[in-house]
């Protein structure tokens, strides 16, 4: 009777294992992650599309005078794994998409020596989160949809 049991337990998990791994499969986003050195070490902002962000962080009194991207690249999260972005300053910053519903993406964001956060994105705009001190400066993540 127990081997029976088993088997029927054994039988159940292997219809359900792979319908929620079927419907996680579809819960992915192509991400856009850029790592900015933001410092007060001169006055450059490189690429100059970094002024909308220099200008942003001026209004909410972040007033860093020099903006440098070091990074860029696209990326696709999913909900069943984690992906690292290498940050120069040797730590791994880790994001996995929690969950994506009505066109705004929650995406866990993880960074060593940082609050671990939450983050909403939609389909405009970015996100910025603090990711360590780097080179005399702050090292900011931002995340954003993929430019088209």
């Amino acid at each position: 009777m127990h081997v029976t049991a088993l088997l029927s337990l054994l039988m159940l998990g292997l219809v359900l294992v792979p319908q929620r791994s079927y419907a996680q499969e579809e819960q992915k986003l192509k991400i856009q992650v850029e790592v900015v050195l933001a410092s007060n070490k001169g006055d450059a902002v490189e690429p100059a599309e970094l002024n909308k962000m220099k200008e942003t962080f001026q209004k909410q009194n972040f007033n860093f005078t020099s903006f440098k991207r070091l990074s860029l690249e696209t990326l696709e999260l999913d909900a069943q794994k984690t992906t690292e972005v290498r940050l120069p300053n040797g730590v791994n910053a880790s994001l996995k998409l929690l969950g994506l519903k009505e066109g705004i993406a929650t995406v866990h964001v993880d960074i060593p020596r940082q609050s671990a956060v939450d983050v909403e994105l939609g389909r405009h705009g970015s996100v910025y989160q603090k990711a360590g001190k780097h080179v005399g400066g702050e090292l900011i993540l931002v995340l954003s949809p993929p430019a088209k």
